[in-house]
């Protein structure tokens, strides 16, 4: 259907018809209740997001769930995007020194931001690009198989794109051979705090129910609090955040409408770092 759409209407009258639209519903929704550090807007209310099933609320899944107040009426951010961004912007160097990031899968609402900062020589990449979700700028790359030197990013951000790839190992270990030494990478997957084990079965492969088992018709496993753990074996040193306890600077952060359960996983190329 979009696909046709596109073919229907041009570019620039459906960015025009696109853009009012995201104006209006702004408007609509302006408030003082939420605001939005991506976009800079103010709400009284966002969008609704994620998913209602079993299996999230049976596992308590976070970053998989519904919630009433997700996503920005505006920019479109989800929680997890406007998480990370406060930590880049807030707790990092990322918007202030040079920075070569690689960002897989980008997000709309981060992409937009990042692709305008002078700092960074950015690389954002996807598996697939049909012309849809992602505009024609953004090229392809294989998290099995990336095609970049060891050692040729400060960054790698990839949010919640684990959960799909069936060797989630060798992905892993792919991400840390393109950091460079001291690089870091934010690895986002939604888990399960009541899950010690991750759970997977490769023999669950149709869409209704991988829907079923795991929370979504393209994912391949449920992550447990054993996540840090096989992140470890990648190599990574892994400093898991907990938000209250970060960003102590930026008040209450209800205000950004976050998901308050969500820790962020900061994973760093330390070389040997067990040893040190």
């Amino acid at each position: 259907m979009k696909s046709q759409l596109k073919k229907i209407i041009p570019p620039r009258v459906g960015k025009l018809i696109k853009s009012s639209w995201l104006e209006v519903r702004r408007f609509y929704y302006t408030g003082n209740r939420y605001e939005c550090p991506v976009c800079g807007h103010h709400f009284r209310k966002m969008l609704s997001g994620g998913f209602d099933l079993p299996v999230l609320k049976e596992k308590q899944i976070v970053g998989g769930g519904y919630r009433e107040n997700d996503v920005c009426p505006y920019c479109l951010s989800t929680d997890r995007d406007r998480l990370i961004y406060l930590y880049l912007k807030y707790e990092s160097d990322f918007f202030n020194q040079p920075q070569t990031v690689l960002h897989i899968a980008p997000e709309p609402a981060l992409f937009r931001i990042f692709n305008k900062l002078d700092n960074l020589h950015y690389f954002p990449a996807t598996k697939y690009t049909e012309g849809l979700y992602y505009g024609s700028g953004i090229q392809t790359a294989d998290l099995l198989d990336l095609q970049f030197e060891t050692g040729t990013f400060d960054w790698v951000i990839c949010n919640h794109v684990l959960e799909h790839i069936p060797n989630d190992q060798l992905a892993m270990q792919e991400i840390f051979r393109v950091l460079k030494p001291w690089g870091q990478a934010i690895l986002q997957v939604p888990y399960s705090p009541i899950l010690k084990k991750t759970f997977e079965d490769p023999t669950i492969t149709s869409r209704s129910d991988r829907e079923k088992y795991f929370g979504q018709f393209d994912h391949v496993r449920i992550y447990g609090t054993d996540y840090t753990s096989r992140l470890e074996s990648a190599g990574f040193h892994v400093e898991t955040i907990e938000q209250t306890k970060k960003f102590k600077t930026l008040g209450n952060l209800e205000k950004y409408a976050l998901n308050p359960k969500e820790k962020l996983f900061v994973c760093k190329k330390i070389e040997n770092f067990k040893s040190l």
